[in-house]
């Protein structure tokens, strides 16, 4: 987020040149206007001028580039929206994103999803429940998944679904308002131990998305069960669940590619 406010700020506050000049020039006239006493002071060396005047710049652009960054920040948002609702219109519908496949880099094309959204549109919500869940957005590759709402989860699943034989491939998204991420994980810990022979302890992590990874793998076949799931705070006392999917043979594709959908998983301030 910051990342993308960042680069907002420093796109709108670039000059044509010639405008540029144009504006020192009116700026230092305006300061060239000074008192009878101070008129007395260009007796000095036109060296200690051009010094004067480099400082003069210097100051000015110092204020001037402050003050063409706000404005460019708080004059483009409509009248009355929140801060953070305005900074959610910059992520770009569609984007190209770089993919680390087996060694390979490919570029993929990700759409941009918003939770609570259905084609676009805001789906209304209870507004007790929007008091402890936070909203979140997330692009995908939409040319290998699609993105679909079941039983109140966000779940991404390959376009073409796949042959009987190859186990559940799926990335989900889930919220447990009132659950903090450390005791959310540990549940999870529990619950996976009773289904899969190989369940390694709940960490914490900063890669591929800070939070608790738990990690579980239900035999050493190629179509072996495989289920990583990350947990994440949600900003309200609460947390959010991604679940990866996939058998063993596709760890190095499907969970890649859902590793770093991970990365553009942002959980949005309200």
């Amino acid at each position: 987020m910051e990342r993308k406010l960042k680069e907002r700020m420093l796109d709108e506050s670039r000059f044509d040149p010639g405008l540029k000049e144009a504006m020192w020039e009116r700026i230092e006239a305006q300061l060239d206007i000074e008192s009878p006493a101070a008129s007395r002071s260009r007796t000095h060396a036109k060296r200690t001028q051009r010094s004067r005047k480099t400082m003069r710049r210097i100051k000015i652009s110092t204020g001037l580039a402050a003050a063409v960054i706000a404005g460019a920040v708080f004059l483009t948002m409509p009248a009355g929206t929140a801060f953070m609702k305005d900074v959610r219109s910059w992520f770009a519908p569609e984007k190209k994103v770089e993919v680390n496949i087996e060694g390979e880099k490919e570029q993929t094309n990700q759409k941009l999803h918003e939770s609570g959204k259905t084609n676009g549109e805001q789906t209304p919500g209870n507004s007790e429940t929007s008091k402890e869940t936070s909203r979140y957005v997330i692009y995908y590759d939409q040319e290998r998944y699609k993105l679909e709402q079941q039983g109140g989860k966000d779940v991404i699943t390959t376009t073409t679904p796949l042959p009987d034989k190859y186990p559940e491939v799926s990335f989900t998204i889930e919220q447990r308002p009132g659950i903090q991420p450390a005791d959310a994980a540990a549940d999870l810990e529990k619950q996976l131990a009773a289904g899969y022979a190989e369940v390694r302890k709940a960490e914490q992590v900063t890669e591929p998305i800070a939070g608790y990874r738990i990690y579980a793998q239900d035999g050493k076949d190629w179509n072996s069960k495989v289920m990583v799931v990350y947990v994440v705070d949600n900003g309200k006392q609460g947390s959010f669940v991604l679940t990866e999917k996939y058998f063993l043979e596709a760890s190095e594709g499907h969970g890649s590619r859902f590793d770093q959908m991970l990365k553009e998983f942002k959980v949005l301030s309200e």
